[in-house]
C-alpha cells in the first residue's frame, strides 16, 4: 500500500473500493477513483462547499 499524499489540504488514500479524498476531519469527501491520478487530479481543484456536518449546527447560547 502507497503512503497517503497531501494536495490542496486533502489526503488521497488508498480504500479497499479505491481511491479517496479525506478531509482534515477524517471524512471521506470525494472519491472512489480508479487510480491514485484520478484522485489527484480532482484534489488539485476540489472545494468542498457542503462542509463539514458539525459546522451546520446551530450555535448554543
Amino acid at each position: 500500500m502507497s503512503e497517503p499524499k497531501g494536495v490542496n489540504g486533502y489526503l488521497i488514500t488508498k480504500r479497499a473500493e479505491g481511491w479517496h479524498l479525506i478531509n482534515f476531519h477524517g471524512d471521506s469527501v470525494a472519491g472512489v477513483f480508479d487510480s491514485e491520478s484520478m484522485a489527484i487530479a480532482v484534489a488539485e481543484v476540489f472545494v468542498d462547499e457542503a462542509g463539514h456536518a458539525s459546522s451546520k449546527r446551530p450555535k448554543t447560547k
